[in-house]
């Protein structure tokens, strides 16, 4: 692993611990016993730091969406593995998730990136809800405005979760995923065969 990757897992594992704004290039300087100006080499500022981190949750969870639009005919079980390795993308990252619209409006690059992102996955999980009709998992009778809305709960519970329970349950791991996991299964159950 090359040093700008190991600043990246550095930076990773304290800002999950520690927030955003509890952790300097400095401090994540210290961790990796390297110099400060040996980080700042690698990423000039904080900013720099956190945009990658969030352009690789970015290309792991574009991973996600291509594994699941390989298959051939969608199913349930489909449908949960990708609600569980979403979840653990989503712990993976969790200071993102955490402070997402902090980081939106101190980071522009993030929010125009999440709004791109968001505009593919719209078009992508569409084409998906047309398979799963087809493959007799939804019904077929859900208007166009029915799946946006579908979709637009399932980018809040996705994108939002994690801030909800740390503010109110603050479940962990296996229970976590589950609850996680029958929250975002409830937007679909009306809508299922």
């Amino acid at each position: 692993m090359n040093t700008k990757d190991k600043i990246l897992q550095a930076a990773l594992a304290l800002y999950n611990q520690e927030g955003i704004r509890s952790v300097t290039t400095r401090h994540i300087a210290a961790v990796m016993g390297i110099s400060a100006g040996n980080l700042h080499y690698h990423f000039k500022h904080t900013e720099d730091i956190i945009l990658a981190l969030f352009e690789q949750l970015v290309v792991a969870y574009d991973q996600i969406v291509q594994d699941m639009a390989i298959h051939t005919a969608l199913n349930m079980e489909d449908l949960k593995q990708c609600i569980d390795s979403s979840f653990r993308l989503i712990e993976q990252y969790r200071f993102i998730f955490i402070n997402f619209v902090e980081l939106g409006s101190w980071i522009p690059s993030i929010r125009a990136s999440y709004q791109n992102l968001v505009a593919r996955r719209e078009q992508e999980f569409l084409r998906m809800f047309t398979d799963m009709v087809d493959d007799g998992v939804f019904r077929a009778d859900i208007p166009p405005a029915v799946q946006k809305g579908i979709l637009r709960h399932l980018f809040l519970i996705s994108d939002f979760w994690i801030s909800s329970n740390e503010l109110r349950e603050q479940l962990r791991g296996d229970e976590a995923l589950a609850v996680y996991r029958q929250d975002v299964l409830s937007i679909f159950t009306p809508y299922l065969k």
